[in-house]
């Protein structure tokens, strides 16, 4: 499984009942946030190990809400999606992750080819 990716997103729900999605900002560009595969862990572990140590969420506070598959320069990919609740996460996320609207999440995953993509 070299060279293999595990792809996620959270999406948090705030207090005013909107939605943001959790998206990494490389540099003037937005992508899904991944990770290298570890053959050590599951994709799971891999992605929440991201969660925490990468972006600084508190991942006892998020549900696993679905599991599809996605590819990205010819590669098959692992997407997990997570939500969480504004009020049971800090808003310290780091630098290099953000919060973006729902149109902002749908026009980044157009360049992944998901499969079974649930609209949100």
């Amino acid at each position: 499984m070299k060279n293999k990716k595990v792809a996620g997103t959270v999406m948090l729900h705030l207090e005013d009942g909107s939605k943001r999605f959790l998206m990494h900002a490389a540099g003037d560009k937005l992508e899904l946030a991944s990770t290298d595969f570890s053959e050590e862990q599951t994709g799971l572990a891999n992605i929440l190990q991201l969660l925490k140590e990468s972006v600084h969420l508190d991942i006892t506070n998020v549900n696993l809400v679905e599991l599809t598959n996605g590819y990205a320069d010819n590669m098959s990919m692992p997407l997990f999606v997570f939500e969480t609740k504004e009020k049971e996460q800090s808003n310290t996320l780091s630098e290099e992750y953000t919060w973006t609207e729902a149109k902002v999440f749908r026009q980044v995953i157009q360049d992944y080819e998901i499969e079974g993509m649930p609209f949100f």
